[in-house]
This record gives structure tokens, sequence and C-alpha cells, in this order.
């Protein structure tokens, strides 16, 4: 049996469901992946994130995904693509950040906070109270998220480790957080 009559056998057992295919599949290719992925992201565990997404989408889509070319190769676009994208998203979330950053600074040094000046005092005492109800009317999840990234100042793996949950999950809380806290304080950011 020549390489591509195995191939195709492979991606047609997997296509039927084999879980025997799909385990040597995943042990064969799984730790080249890893380090593709790693070149991309630097961070070992975003990288064995994307790579498990990877081969997820594969045996959730089997039935569905067309190969046509080699598996490999599929494998290996997955895993650069999904790196691709998990960089395009954490640069769209740092700029946002900075920026609400930036925007929240700017307000509380245009009150100009002080003690002679009352209405200063009323005005800031307002808004905390504002952003604390923002981050308060937050999802449970989404909140205890958010908190332990900004008071505790965890990393989003030492997050995804504390709550057994993925990066990529945390990744996105932190989005949803940010946006819905944005939203709920863009009369204070003018």
């Amino acid at each position: 049996m020549d390489i591509s009559d195995r191939e195709r056998k492979i991606k047609s057992s997997i296509r039927k469901g084999d879980k025997t295919a799909f385990r040597q599949v995943y042990r064969k290719y799984y730790p080249g992946l890893c380090v593709i992925a790693h070149r991309y992201v630097r961070d070992p565990g975003i990288a064995e994130e994307i790579v498990q997404d990877a081969f997820m989408k594969l045996w959730e889509g089997r039935k569905k995904i067309e190969i046509n070319g080699e598996l490999h190769n599929y494998l290996y676009s997955a895993v650069r693509n999904g790196s691709v994208n998990y960089i395009r998203r954490l640069l769209i979330e740092r700029k946002y950040s900075e920026s609400r950053t930036g925007q929240i600074r700017d307000t509380l040094n245009s009150l100009n906070i002080s003690q002679e000046d009352g209405s200063s005092i009323l005005i800031a005492n307002e808004l905390e109270k504002k952003i604390t109800e923002a981050v308060a009317s937050l999802p449970d999840k989404c909140r205890e998220i958010f908190l332990l990234k900004r008071n505790e100042g965890l990393k989003y793996s030492q997050i995804a480790e504390k709550l057994k949950i993925s990066p990529n999950t945390v990744q996105r809380q932190i989005s949803i957080a940010l946006e819905k806290l944005r939203e709920e304080l863009a009369p204070y950011l003018k």
C-alpha cells in the first residue's frame, strides 16, 4: 500500500468515526503541530490549545470536511490559521484595552478632582459608583475572569489554569467584559 492509499484509508476511517485512526493521527502530528503553533504565539499553553482546537474541529466536522490534499497539510493550515487568528484577536484586544484605559485616565484627569471642588468629588464618586455597578452587572463567570485580570493582574494562562478553562475562553470573556463596560460607561468616556 503506497502513501496515498494509506492517506485515503486514514481519512476515510476518520470520516466514518474511527477513534483509533483519529488517535493515531493525533499522536503522530500533535507534537510537531505544537512546535509550529508555539513559533507563532510564543506561549506553550496557547499553542497546545490551538492544536487541540484544530483536532477538535477535524473530529467534530469529520463528516463534512473535505480534505483534498494530505492530512498533515490540512492540520498545518488549521494550526497556522488558528495561530494567526489568535494573534489578531490579541492585538485587537490590546489596542482596545489601551484605548479604553487612556479614555478612563483622560476622563478622571478632566474631572480635576480636588478637595476644594465639591462638585468634582461628587462626579468622581458617581463615576466610581457607575464603574462598580457596570462590573457588578457582568455575568458571573465574565466578572470573575475580569476581576482576576484587573485586580490580581493574572495572565490569561494563569486565569485559565486557576478556573480550569481554556486561555481562549479567558480572552473572549475579557473582550466581552471590556465591551460591556465601554457601553455602560460611554457617557463618562466622552
